[in-house]
């Protein structure tokens, strides 16, 4: 019976990690995992930005697939930087929704990520409306209290980084949609895309 159960989760890791994997503090992945940017992503991606280009935005893929290793040098670098409260905006290496290859980090051209730029603004609202439809969520979606006035631009609230318009996860048109349907873009809800993950084995 142990034999079976080794056997099933090794064919779950050879198999690589599902759609709806939950990755967040508690909940990584192995450093050995190396799956590089995932072909279904990329297509929806490329669909997405050309989808952004006929209603006149320009979208650039800042950054998609992190190995391992790399995020280990962004979370050093970042610490390095900004001390302990580089994990409001920075996952710990195994942690990154970046390794799955399945998230992007996108900017207007030529404008830095999170820079208040009208450009980015009117990019990430478009993004709000429009990436459930290519099959993307927003991770950490705009969150704030209506009883302290209080949100997620600086410091994380409900979210576990702070508030990343420019971070977008592909999950499937189906789950991103009904997602989406739940009002997980709504700033009073608590509602998050965390919520209808599972971790992997």
């Amino acid at each position: 019976m142990r034999f079976l159960l080794y056997l099933y989760l090794v064919m779950r890791l050879l198999l690589g990690a599902p759609l709806d994997t939950l990755i967040d503090r508690e909940h990584g992945l192995p450093n050995w995992y190396d799956p590089g940017l995932q072909r279904e992503a990329l297509e929806a991606w490329l669909d997405l930005q050309e989808a952004g280009k006929v209603e006149g935005l320009k979208i650039i893929d800042f950054s998609d697939y992190r190995s391992y290793a790399y995020q280990n040098r962004i979370f050093a670098r970042e610490t390095v930087k900004y001390g302990e409260s580089a994990l409001n905006s920075t996952a710990l290496p195994g942690h990154s929704e970046h390794q799955l290859g399945t998230a992007f980090d996108v900017a207007w051209p030529g404008v830095s990520l999170g820079v208040r730029d009208p450009r980015n603004e009117r990019l990430y609202a478009w993004l709000e409306s429009n990436a459930h439809k290519y099959g993307f969520i927003i991770s950490f979606p705009f969150k704030q209290d209506a009883l302290w006035p209080f949100n997620n631009r600086w410091m994380p609230l409900v979210t576990e980084y702070i508030y990343e318009p420019w971070h977008i996860r592909y999950l499937g048109k189906d789950l991103a949609g009904r997602i989406f349907d739940a009002g997980y873009l709504d700033p009073s809800s608590p509602i998050l895309p965390q919520d209808f993950l599972t971790p992997w084995p």
